[in-house]
């Protein structure tokens, strides 16, 4: 345990004197925060019907293919470049404890983001009080399913930034294997929105392989719950299969390198 905690803190102090994440995290930031203005601004003439804290959320939901690859783009495939990966496959820590402190510490890093991006609306309702109290920024279960959620989708994304990096040497190739796997991921769930399905009684293979698919085509619809304070647990425990099924991938692709 105590070489998982060692990977972890590297991992931190490697994303955060890294100037790559600062810049994306700085433009990921300021585009979100005039997206936000623009959007309560105009929010009393759309027909939004979810509370404005939302909006926050599938904005940084939408937008995590941008970031996340500069977060684990470096995991693997740079130490593979350098050769410092087989330095590290010799300390007191397993194949898994070596992936699971390295998702860990993108993982971190991206709710540190996500915490500052739900910044904004904590200074309009320091600004404006009323305003806030008009938009529903003070209901404590809109505030917790959204978080909720970013971290239960969080942890997915930054789980396939993972495995992506472990596949090369090259932080480019790392970076656009996840931006296109994570933007393929996010096209099925705004495709599927709107297609609300009855899965309590599956009567077909069809519906199976719809149940099973779980948030990846139901995922944005599952938002509307969690927006509300709604917690679904389907949703979760999809996402947790997710983020274990690619840190295993990750772990099984380091374990080749190991031979």
């Amino acid at each position: 345990m105590s070489g998982y905690w060692h990977i972890l803190r590297h991992e931190l102090f490697g994303l955060f004197i890294s100037p790559a994440t600062y810049v994306a995290s700085f433009y990921f930031l300021a585009l979100l925060g005039i997206g936000f203005r623009f959007f309560i601004e105009g929010f009393a003439r759309t027909d939004w019907i979810l509370p404005p804290l939302s909006s926050l959320v599938v904005g940084l939901t939408f937008g995590a293919p941008a970031l996340i690859p500069f977060l684990t783009m470096r995991s693997f495939a740079e130490e593979r470049r350098l050769g410092t990966l087989e330095a590290l496959m010799s300390a007191p820590v397993g194949s898994f404890g070596l992936v699971l402190g390295k998702w860990s510490a993108s993982l971190v890093f991206f709710m540190i983001i996500c915490l500052m991006a739900l910044c904004y609306p904590l200074l309009l309702w320091y600004g404006f009080p009323e305003q806030a109290m008009s938009l529903g920024f003070n209901h404590f279960e809109h505030w917790a399913g959204g978080f909720i959620f970013l971290t239960s989708f969080g942890a997915s994304f930054t789980a396939v930034g993972i495995f992506s990096s472990s596949l090369t040497k090259n932080q480019m190739v790392a970076g656009m294997l996840t931006f296109t796997l994570l933007t393929l991921y996010l096209a099925v769930m705004a495709f599927s929105f709107g297609d609300y399905r009855d899965f309590s009684n599956p009567s077909g293979l069809k519906e199976f392989i719809d149940i099973c698919l779980g948030s990846l085509n139901q995922g944005l619809n599952k938002a509307q719950h969690f927006a509300v304070g709604i917690i679904d647990l389907s949703t979760l425990f999809h996402q947790a299969v997710l983020t274990f099924l690619f840190l295993s991938l990750a772990t099984l692709k380091v374990e080749r390198l190991k031979h």
